[in-house]
């Protein structure tokens, strides 16, 4: 028997689930309420990059994003020089203590998001922060050219730093996914010599960037709620989802004017009361409607694991299985990622998979087993590049342009890959 509208907005507000995600993501934390992408997010970054700031973390972040950037480097047109530059080797040893940071800094009529200038040893970083933002026309091709004017005997690298983790335009960008700024700035928290109030800006910072990061995993309340509400409810969420297309902050006033006209029948007052509740949490709902759509592979993975964890994010929805809890060192990392699993992202109709393992919290007596079973499987799928020790997050592989039904399965084969693998450590 169909429901009717009024029923199912009645049973959808009668969830205790429902109610937790509304009470708990009140906010309260300035970052949260500065949603980081109405303000300077690169600002935030240039901090974290300067030497001289008071972090107290010194040149650990540019060493950070040089690794990160080394590792993603591969397919990226870099010469010989430039690739020495941010090896891990020359990294460590070179040292930044020297440099200088800015932010929007202007090349032709663009401004670029930051720059590191090392004057005493001629290498700069720029950096071009995309917080799900794309690409402009020639913009990075333009950026490197007018750098390469601007600092002619400097060698310097070009990073794309995306949330979404965009193949650049220009084949000399390496592409930095914000999972690398959500790693950093956990372990810069877990330093001993981290200040209590650097440690609460950063763990803030942290928590908004997480939800943005395609690749990190981390067990979650919040995520969990929203995998049961968006599984519970999808009819609800059919309705909501014209609100979430349409739904720039300017276009809600119409919309509310337009359902408060429709508001003569149980329908239609029922529907103006979710449209309210809609625009109290606006971005819990939206990732509610976005996980709605991967309720299919939730309902088949838990067919075939009954251990099943799903970590629900802005761009990609990742799962995980509880028993490699036992990898991870929870008494010094409560809430820590997870060590192995499988990222699905919707891109259109087709959905992108990815099979990784991540280090950051796994138990020191089990990182050199579990970093050679990695390589194992690496090397089944043809990857030829060592897992080295300082490599916090790890690709195993990635399938891409799936359709749903092929991207259910081989989200289904490669979690029982990892299972296999990963048992016996």
């Amino acid at each position: 028997m169909v429901q009717k509208t009024e029923d199912l907005i009645d049973f959808f507000f009668a969830d205790s689930d429902v109610q937790r995600l509304v009470t708990s993501t009140a906010s309260w934390q300035p970052l949260r309420i500065c949603y980081p992408k109405e303000v300077n997010v690169s600002r935030f970054i240039a901090w974290l990059l300067d030497p001289s700031e008071g972090h107290g973390l010194g040149d650990i972040t540019i060493q950070s994003l040089l690794t990160r950037a080394w590792w993603g480097s591969d397919d990226v047109a870099l010469s010989a020089a430039e690739r020495r530059f941010i090896s891990p080797s020359n990294i460590q040893s070179e040292g930044f203590s020297s440099a200088v940071v800015t932010t929007e800094v202007t090349l032709g009529n663009r401004s670029l998001d930051v720059l590191v200038v090392d004057a005493s040893r001629k290498r700069y970083i720029a950096i071009e922060n995309k917080f799900g933002a794309s690409q402009a026309y020639r913009q990075l091709k333009d950026y490197r050219r007018d750098l390469i004017k601007l600092f002619p005997e400097f060698m310097g690298v070009h990073i794309l730093l995306d949330s979404k983790e965009a193949k650049s335009a220009d084949p000399a960008w390496i592409t930095v996914g914000y999972d690398w700024l959500a790693d950093h700035l956990r372990e810069a928290e877990k330093r001993e010599a981290t200040a209590p109030h650097v440690r609460e800006a950063l763990s803030q910072f942290r928590s908004v960037i997480e939800e943005e990061a395609e690749e990190s995993g981390a067990t979650s309340v919040y995520g969990r709620l929203v995998t049961e509400v968006a599984s519970r409810h999808p009819e609800v969420f059919n309705i909501m989802e014209p609100w979430v297309k349409n739904g720039s902050k300017g276009a809600r006033a119409q919309t509310l004017a337009q359902l408060m006209k429709d508001n003569v029948t149980l329908e239609g007052k029922a529907t103006l009361r979710l449209f309210q509740l809609y625009w109290r949490r606006t971005p819990v709902w939206d990732d509610c409607v976005r996980q709605a759509q991967f309720a299919p592979f939730v309902a088949s993975l838990r067919n075939r694991f009954n251990d099943l964890l799903v970590d629900t994010k802005r761009v990609r929805t990742g799962f995980s299985l509880n028993r490699w809890s036992t990898l991870v060192d929870t008494d010094s990392s409560p809430a820590w990622y997870y060590p192995a699993g499988v990222n699905v992202r919707k891109t259109g109709e087709k959905f992108k998979v990815v099979t990784f393992v991540q280090f950051n919290d796994v138990r020191p007596d089990k990182r050199a087993e579990m970093i050679g079973r990695a390589e194992e499987m690496r090397k089944k799928n043809g990857v030829k590049r060592r897992v080295g020790d300082e490599q916090s997050f790890a690709v195993i592989r990635q399938r891409k342009e799936l359709q749903k039904d092929k991207a259910i399965d081989e989200t289904i084969s490669e979690l029982a890959k990892l299972k296999a693998l990963l048992d016996a450590l």
